[in-house]
């Protein structure tokens, strides 16, 4: 057994029960693991009458097979349940090292049911498992809670995830921070470790190895992968000044980062980008486990108002949404949300583009001052921001309306379709008037508005992968075809769990995965495999009620704007018959063919034979 532990820990929180679970291996082959094993784990636990944020809505913490293994930025783990945001799959892929530390310790996942009686963590030390008392962590901030936990547990090096005040209150799109301030940001995963009374999880695993079936020879094909790979822009970029480092070319060259709510196409992001955190506020960096590139960026800002002490800096998403989308160019007030933010658990993403509609409802004279609490939110001045987040954690005021996302504070002013989301899940920083394949990752991605279950955006500035049919020639073209095959190969880099900074081809995947595991992997079968993934998230997605018709843009991208963007819209339904074309789907329905479903072994009767079977 290569690249798995096959096991499981199930924990039952109302029963205060640990069951160990074998995993077999020959049901995990055609799902992989992360996100496409916990998607198959779900279908048979979830159905469109479990609720939530109740205690019948399993929480799945996963690993992949190159989790805790030499594969560069490999190491990452995923949370899935049911999406509180959205009502659909959920699931939020994260880095640091809890996944490698849990595959150390055994365990390829555990599965979380239930609710505990009180306040609780899981404690996992190798065999060890236990739950324990978290009374005196309730209402304590993300970094208060690791500290206390490292000193409590006495094991400095272990993974601790956590959640913050936000995901205590239920707020939907509340995030679960893990380690050196990663985070399950996306769908509201913080929320239903908040529902189960679950403030942490914390993992250490003596056994600091993976076995795999060819050690060396991974070892040697990784070296020669890092080699080759620090020469290529992504890697530079990503190393020398982060995420944000993108910020200058994606405003001043392509038009892909969104200004003033997405109204406005130009805006001078020079002082709030990565290189200007390296020249001024930069004080260290960060990597996940088995990482090169160090993308991790660790900040300070010593004194006044927005003063921070060390902390991780902003990246590419928070710099739009808290920096252009409102117009902001203070990066020390940037640093600054970012930290409120992480420290009250929630997602960047969903609360900056909250946020920010409440600034363009002001702002375009739809919301007064007295609608938003006596809140004036100017364009440029962040310190309403900071008040809207305060009071979005504490559900008061106008914030119990944003504490829902965007569209509930869309309906509450009548314009519902002005807010930025899909299926009820915020845009990411990548504006589909920049970069037309944003459309279909948008309009048809399993968790809504994700940009990571098919980053169109580099391959459409020219980071192509051939042998994967990842070609592009025009970047306001409609491409939909090659955004159906990176979401397949996304399913699959979701499910091994290789970070997607890290510019890996498909080839490379496959070679890692023989390496790994022993199994003769080929490039077509793990391509049916990311089919077959994606497949069956959207079977999923049906039962729970996802709706086709939802499936589209908000009107808020559809106008042109003057700049880098050169008044591009693009053509959705074009866009959408040509991918359902493409995919053989039903376009009315959204249902895959019987005959392709068949096919990839996604029958009815196929999957009602569960993955795992949980002891009660």
């Amino acid at each position: 057994m290569y690249g798995y532990c096959g096991r499981l820990l199930h924990v039952n929180l109302t029963r205060d029960r640990i069951a160990t679970l074998n995993l077999d291996l020959s049901l995990v082959r055609p799902f992989l693991g992360g996100a496409g094993l916990g998607c198959r784990i779900l279908y048979n636990m979830i159905g469109p009458d479990t609720d939530p944020l109740g205690p019948e809505n399993p929480l799945l913490l996963l690993t992949g097979p190159f989790t805790g293994t030499a594969v560069p930025a490999g190491s990452r783990a995923v949370f899935c349940a049911r999406s509180p945001q959205t009502g659909l799959l959920g699931y939020s892929v994260f880095g640091g090292h809890l996944g490698a530390d849990l595959k150390f310790a055994g365990y390829d996942g555990v599965i979380i049911t239930g609710r505990a009686s009180r306040p609780s963590y899981i404690f996992i030390d190798d065999s060890t498992v236990e739950v324990r008392d978290a009374t005196s962590l309730w209402g304590k901030d993300t970094a208060t809670v690791w500290d206390i936990l490292k000193e409590e547990t006495g094991l400095r090096r272990a993974g601790v995830a956590r959640i913050g005040p936000a995901g205590e209150r239920l707020i939907k799109y509340a995030n679960v921070m893990v380690d050196h301030h990663r985070a399950a940001g996306r769908t509201g995963m913080g929320a239903v470790m908040g529902s189960k009374q679950l403030k942490a999880i914390v993992v250490h695993g003596s056994h600091r190895s993976v076995d795999v079936a060819n050690a060396d020879a991974l070892l040697e094909y990784a070296q020669r992968l890092n080699e080759d790979k620090a020469e290529t822009p992504p890697y530079q970029l990503y190393s020398e000044v982060g995420s944000a480092g993108f910020t200058e070319t994606a405003l001043e060259l392509w038009g892909s980062m969104p200004v003033a709510y997405y109204t406005e196409g130009e805006f001078d992001g020079g002082s709030i980008s990565g290189t200007t955190v390296r020249d001024t506020i930069l004080v260290g960096r960060t990597s996940c486990y088995r990482c090169p590139i160090a993308c991790g960026r660790v900040i300070e800002v010593k004194e006044g108002k927005y003063a921070t002490g060390r902390f991780a800096g902003p990246e590419y998403e928070v710099t739009g949404t808290m920096g252009t989308l409102i117009k902001n160019s203070n990066l020390e007030a940037l640093a600054f949300i970012n930290r409120q933010m992480d420290l009250y658990g929630i997602d960047t993403i969903t609360a900056g583009n909250t946020i920010a509609f409440a600034y363009y409802l002001y702002n375009t004279g739809r919301a007064s001052a007295d609608d938003l609490d006596g809140i004036t939110p100017e364009w440029g001045d962040p310190g309403p921001a900071i008040e809207f987040i305060d009071r979005i954690v504490r559900r008061e005021g106008i914030g119990a309306v944003m504490a829902e996302g965007s569209l509930a504070l869309g309906e509450r002013f009548g314009v519902p379709e002005l807010a930025a989301q899909v299926h009820g899940l915020e845009l990411a920083q990548h504006d589909p008037r920049a970069f037309s394949g944003m459309t279909i990752a948008y309009a048809t991605g399993p968790r809504g508005a994700c940009h990571m279950s098919a980053d169109m955006y580099p391959v459409q500035m020219g980071l192509e992968d051939e042998e994967w049919g990842l070609v592009s020639t025009d970047r306001f073209g409609n491409e939909a075809d090659v955004a159906a095959r990176l979401q397949d190969l996304r399913c699959v880099t979701n499910s091994l769990l290789m970070c997607h900074f890290y510019p890996i081809l498909s080839v490379e995947l496959v070679d890692m995965l023989r390496l790994v595991t022993g199994w003769d992997y080929t490039l077509d079968e793990i391509r049916e495999t990311g089919e077959r993934i994606f497949t069956l998230m959207r079977l999923l997605n049906l039962r729970l009620g996802y709706n086709p018709r939802d499936e589209g843009l908000p009107k808020i991208v559809l106008q042109p704007l003057e700049g880098p963007t050169e008044g591009y819209v693009p053509d959705v339904e074009e866009q959408l018959n040509t991918w359902y074309r493409y995919r053989g789907w039903d376009r009315a329905s959204g249902q895959p063919s019987e005959k392709r479903v068949r096919e990839l072994g996604l029958t009815p009767a196929e999957l009602d034979q569960p993955v795992v079977r949980l002891e009660e």
